[in-house]
């Protein structure tokens, strides 16, 4: 009597039956994961963009630097940006790029706050976004808003629903 030494072929494809099965089943269960980070790293980005704004609108270097004034002012009352605005969960918003002074002592502190160029920003997304999406911001009465704009908010890849990305 011969005894029996390892599995036959049927079994190894049972086996690997079984687990492409299972690969199958999780794999987009964790590309959703994968995405709902991409969100959480978008909401950080946005977040670090508004502190960035909230700390330079009461530095005094830039309270006193007149390059700055027109940017502080656009951040208040976008309808006077002469790069216009939009209008975004009912605030009117100013690009962040449009910030662009080179002497301004505002851009400086930004960048620095923020650790890259603002032109930058917008390449640091990571969700899924449509190519026209902006980072938008605006300050009320002292309470600075950022909104990444066309932008999946949900971590479901449909950025089309406009559910953006807004911090307040």
């Amino acid at each position: 009597m011969r005894k029996n030494k390892g599995f036959s072929l049927v079994e190894l494809i049972i086996v690997i039956a079984i687990m492409a099965i299972l690969v199958g089943i999780m794999v987009p269960v964790l590309l959703h994961f994968v995405e709902k980070s991409n969100v959480s790293s978008d909401f950080q980005l946005a977040d670090t963009i508004r502190s960035a704004i909230a700390y330079s609108i009461v530095d005094a270097k830039v309270k006193e630097d007149d390059p700055s004034q027109p940017f502080l002012e656009y951040m208040e009352d976008p309808t006077s940006n002469p790069g216009g605005y939009e209008t975004i969960n009912g605030l009117n918003m100013i690009k962040i790029t449009d910030i662009n002074d080179p002497s301004s002592v505002l851009l400086e502190s930004l960048e620095e706050y923020t650790g890259c160029s603002l032109g930058s920003l917008k390449y640091q997304i990571k969700s899924t976004h449509e190519a026209d999406t902006e980072c938008y911001v605006c300050t009320t009465n002292g309470v600075v808003t950022v909104a990444l704009y066309h932008t999946d908010s949900t971590g479901r890849k449909k950025p089309d629903t406009n559910i953006d990305i807004i911090v307040k």
